[in-house]
């Protein structure tokens, strides 16, 4: 390492010189070298859908791991190897992974389906009913608006409504031609699929190796002191998403569930679509509960008005309990931060990527918080400068008080004004 750095000191000026041809050839040809940079990391794309998988599987497969651990011990008859038990976990959890998209495939996309296109046919009446259910409540209100059926048709073609629905149809339908897209997709993929399944299959199978190797090469490329905070840091980010995604994902199934359920009780219109769209945007945070709020009254309006009422109780009264009660427990406090902080992240994250960054606004927003505070706090431990109780400390002695500050402005107004 010494001579290393012997060398480097030694040859300092032609290390500046080569960089500053690399840096001017990369500005001037920039295009270019965005190009071969995308193609270069295109060959590396299965290795990274397979880093997805394997993350996602990991959270499932750790706990059937220890399940099965403890399974094992319970009976006490049978011994499997660390190695054997791990290769169940991973059968299990892609069985099961399998399981759910077949019974999603075959029993609620064709529901889905089969409601988009029960609206579609129906919409004209459908902007009947809501221009009268608006009206009536209106008139209940004793308020001297009215809505015209133009309107709210004009409202739904502003909207795009009908491309909308085409579009979900478009997927959610089985005709031929989509099949036959889907086929020639998959077809297109096929090799990529495949290799990143087997990728992600060695990578779950092997994980503690792998990441023992990954710790290895980043110790030598940045040295013990830069690679420990690295460790830290990617450990923490770890936690943060395993926790985020292993909770949300349960807790928006369990919405999704229940709000199927209370809407098959009650016979509200469009079970299966509300449910899935509350399954959906109860990965976003704050706005979730609302837009599934806003599509189940405008469709329960729609195709069944008497039940409006009804639907907005029943369903407020679910995401309470759901909010106070099942989003706790499942959840947790573990990426708990101010709505303040939550509302800024959806922002930031979500104009900049999209709806996959309002998905992982939570996290990354809760993930950069302790970076920043754990920084700040360091800093100010360093300066030993702390607050407390409102009060700035240095050294255990109040350097700011506003109390004091307070005080001082009252007593300087009394004197003026005598």
């Amino acid at each position: 390492m010494d001579k290393h750095r012997d060398f480097i000191e030694q040859n300092k000026v032609i290390f500046y010189i080569i960089f500053a041809i690399l840096f001017s050839y990369v500005i001037y040809n920039l295009s270019d070298v965005l190009d071969v940079a995308g193609q270069f990391l295109g060959l590396f794309k299965p290795l990274f859908i397979a880093i997805v998988i394997a993350f996602i599987a990991n959270i499932p497969m750790r706990h059937f791991e220890i399940w099965l651990a403890k399974l094992q011990k319970k009976i006490g008859k049978t011994h499997f190897s660390k190695g054997t038990l791990r290769a169940l976990a991973i059968t299990i959890t892609f069985l099961l992974a399998l399981l759910i998209v077949i019974i999603f495939s075959s029993i609620v996309v064709p529901r889905i389906a089969e409601s988009i296109y029960l609206i579609m046919n129906n919409l004209d009446s459908y902007i009947t009913r809501l221009t009268n259910f608006i009206n009536k409540w209106a008139t209940k209100f004793h308020t001297n608006y009215r809505i015209s059926r133009s309107e709210v048709s004009r409202l739904f073609t502003t909207a795009n409504i009908s491309g909308v629905l085409s579009t979900l149809l478009g997927w959610f339908s089985d005709d031929s031609s989509n099949v036959s897209t889907v086929v020639n997709s998959v077809g297109s993929t096929f090799v990529t699929a495949i290799t990143a399944f087997f990728m992600s299959l060695y990578l779950l199978s092997n994980k503690e190796r792998h990441i023992a190797q990954l710790r290895k090469l980043v110790l030598y490329i940045f040295g013990k002191d830069l690679s420990v905070k690295l460790f830290q840091n990617s450990g923490e980010a770890n936690r943060y998403f395993n926790s985020f995604i292993s909770g949300q994902v349960l807790e928006a199934a369990i919405f999704m569930l229940e709000t199927y359920v209370v809407m098959r009780i009650f016979a509200f219109p469009f079970p299966e679509l509300i449910a899935s769209a509350a399954f959906i945007f109860a990965f976003i945070p704050m706005f979730g509960g609302f837009f599934t709020f806003v599509i189940g009254i405008v469709l329960t309006a729609a195709a069944k008005s008497s039940s409006t009422i009804l639907f907005a109780i029943i369903f407020i009264c679910l995401q309470q309990f759901e909010g106070n009660f099942v989003y706790p427990k499942i959840v947790g406090r573990s990426v708990g931060i101010s709505g303040l902080f939550v509302l800024l992240g959806l922002t930031v994250f979500g104009g900049l990527f999209g709806f996959i960054g309002v998905l992982l606004a939570v996290p990354l927003t809760a993930l950069i918080y302790a970076w920043v505070a754990r920084f700040v706090n360091s800093r100010l431990k360093e300066r030993k400068i702390k607050i407390k109780n409102n009060k700035v400390y240095e050294n255990e002695t109040v350097i700011y008080d506003p109390e004091d500050d307070k005080n001082k402005k009252m007593i300087s107004e009394t004197k003026n004004q005598a």
